[in-house]
C-alpha cells in the first residue's frame, strides 16, 4: 500500500468522523485537511495552491457566480408575492381536491419539469420556491418534499445537455447522446419509486398532522401579505412573463444559468425595487455568504483529491483487494451502495472510478453503455443526501432545512428508493444481470 493510497483513507476517515462526531465545523476541516494531506505527500505549498485555486476559479465560473444573481432574483420574485399568487391561484383552482397528495404530486411534476433547465440549482430555485408556501399551508415536512422532489429530478438525468449527463459521459469517455438514450429506460423504472414515496410520506404526514387539508386558514395567509410591504401585486403578469422567459432561456435555448440569472435580477430589480434593492440584498446576503463558504470547502477537498494522484490509489487498491468472484457485478453492487458512499466521498471521486469499472466489465464482455448508463439516474439520488455537495446546501436554504438533519433522513429513503429503482430494472429487464 502505497503512501497516497494511505493518505487518500486518511483524508476520507477525517470527513467521514467529522460528519458523524460533529466535534469540528465541517467546511474547517475540508478548507484544512486536504491541504495538510497534500503537504505530506511532497506537494509544494505553491503547487498545492495553484491547483486550489484553479478548482475554486472553475467553480465560481460554473456556480458561484450564477448562485449569487439567482437567489437574489428569486429572493425579489418571493417579495413579490410572485409565487404565493401562483399558488393561492392553484388552490383557489383545485378547492377542496388540494390536499397533501396533490401538493407531492405537483412536488413530482414541477421538479421533473424544472431540471430541463439541465442543472440542479436552477431546478431547485424553481421549484422550491414557488411550492414552499403550499408546504407551509398544509404543514408538509419540508425535507420530504425535497427528497420527493429530488427523485423526480433523477428521473429526468437522462437529459443529453444536463450537466450531469455531460461528467458523466466525460468521466467515462462515452459520447453523451448514446448514454443518454441508454440512461432513459433508468428514468421510467423510478416511476414504482415515486409512488412508493408519495405513499410512505402520505402515511407519515397522516400520523403527524393528522389530516391531508391545509392547516392555515386563508385569513391567515391573507394577513401575513397584507403584512409585506414588498409585494407587488401589480405588477404580476410582467414578473411571470420574465420568469417564463427565464425558463424558455435555460431549458429550450440552453442559454447559461448566470448571463439568464444577471439579466432577470436587473430587470425585475428595476421594474419592482428601484429604491430599495438593498434591503432584498440584505435578505439574500447571509445565506449566500454561507453557501458560498461551504461550496468553496468542497473544491478545496475535491481539488487535492484529483491532483495529489488520490483518485488513481484508490482505483488501483480497489482492483487489487475486491474478490474475483464479485467483480463480475461491482458496477452493480456499487450501484446500490452509492447513496451510502457519496454520503461520505464526494461524487466527483466515484465518478473518477467509471474506467475501472468499464474495464473490469470489458473483461466479461459487458458494454461501456450498459455499466455507466444506470448510475446516471441514480447517483443523483445520492448527489441531494450528502453533506459533501453543494446544491444539497441549495436545497435545504430554500426549503428552510437544517443540512445535516436533512441528509440523516435523506440516505435511508433514497437507499431503499435507490434499490427500488434497480429492482424495477432487472424485473423489466432494463438491467441484465
Amino acid at each position: 500500500m502505497n503512501a497516497t493510497l494511505i493518505m487518500a483513507f486518511i483524508l476520507i476517515l477525517i470527513v467521514v468522523a467529522t460528519v458523524i462526531t460533529k466535534k469540528l465545523p465541517f467546511n474547517f476541516v475540508l478548507f484544512i485537511a486536504p491541504v495538510l494531506c497534500a503537504l505530506i505527500l511532497g506537494h509544494s505549498i505553491e503547487e498545492t495552491s495553484t491547483f486550489i485555486v484553479e478548482q475554486l476559479a472553475s467553480m465560481m465560473k460554473s456556480a458561484g457566480f450564477m448562485l449569487l444573481f439567482a437567489f437574489l432574483y428569486f429572493q425579489m420574485l418571493t417579495e413579490a408575492g410572485v409565487f404565493d399568487t401562483i399558488v393561492s391561484a392553484i388552490t383557489t383552482k383545485l378547492g377542496n381536491k388540494m390536499n397533501v397528495i396533490v401538493i407531492m404530486v405537483l412536488t413530482t411534476l414541477i421538479g421533473g419539469f424544472s431540471i430541463l433547465t439541465g442543472n440542479f440549482t436552477p431546478a431547485y430555485l424553481i421549484t422550491f420556491p414557488l411550492m414552499v408556501p403550499l408546504y407551509k399551508k398544509f404543514d408538509f415536512d419540508r425535507e420530504a418534499a425535497f427528497i420527493i422532489a429530488q427523485t423526480a429530478m433523477s428521473a429526468m438525468c437522462f437529459i443529453p445537455w444536463g450537466i450531469g449527463m455531460a461528467y458523466t459521459a466525460s468521466s467515462a469517455g462515452l459520447d453523451a447522446n448514446k448514454l443518454a438514450a441508454a440512461s432513459m429506460p433508468w428514468g421510467l423504472c423510478f416511476i414504482p419509486a415515486i409512488i412508493f414515496q408519495w405513499v410512505y410520506f402520505g402515511i407519515k404526514h397522516k400520523r403527524r398532522v393528522g389530516t391531508f387539508q391545509a392547516v392555515t386558514t386563508t385569513v391567515e395567509a391573507a394577513a401575513q401579505q397584507e403584512e409585506n410591504p414588498n409585494r407587488r401585486p401589480k405588477l404580476f403578469w410582467v414578473n411571470f412573463i420574465l420568469f417564463i422567459l427565464c425558463l424558455v432561456a435555460l431549458g429550450i435555448f440552453g442559454i447559461a444559468p448566470y448571463f439568464v440569472f444577471i439579466f432577470a435580477t436587473v430587470i425585475t430589480a428595476m421594474l419592482n425595487y428601484k429604491d430599495n434593492f438593498g434591503e432584498i440584498f440584505n435578505k439574500v446576503g447571509p445565506m449566500y455568504l454561507n453557501i458560498l463558504i461551504m461550496l468553496l470547502a468542497i473544491n478545496v477537498y475535491q481539488a487535492v483529491f484529483n491532483n495529489t494522484g488520490m483518485v488513481e490509489a484508490l482505483s488501483n487498491g480497489l482492483m487489487q483487494v475486491c474478490p474475483s468472484f464479485l467483480l463480475r457485478y461491482l458496477h452493480v453492487i456499487m450501484l446500490l451502495l452509492c447513496v451510502v458512499i457519496i454520503y461520505v466521498v464526494p461524487f466527483q471521486i466515484f465518478n473518477a472510478l467509471y474506467p475501472v469499472f468499464i474495464s473490469i466489465g470489458a473483461g466479461f464482455g459487458i458494454p461501456a453503455v450498459a455499466i455507466i448508463a444506470p448510475v446516471v439516474c441514480n447517483l443523483s439520488l445520492a448527489t441531494s443526501s450528502t453533506p459533501t455537495n453543494s446544491s444539497t446546501y441549495t436545497g435545504c436554504a430554500l426549503t428552510e432545512t437544517d443540512v445535516q438533519h436533512y441528509c440523516k433522513k435523506a440516505v435511508p429513503i433514497q437507499t431503499v428508493t435507490n434499490a427500488i429503482v434497480v429492482l424495477t430494472a432487472v424485473l423489466f429487464h432494463v438491467l441484465k444481470l
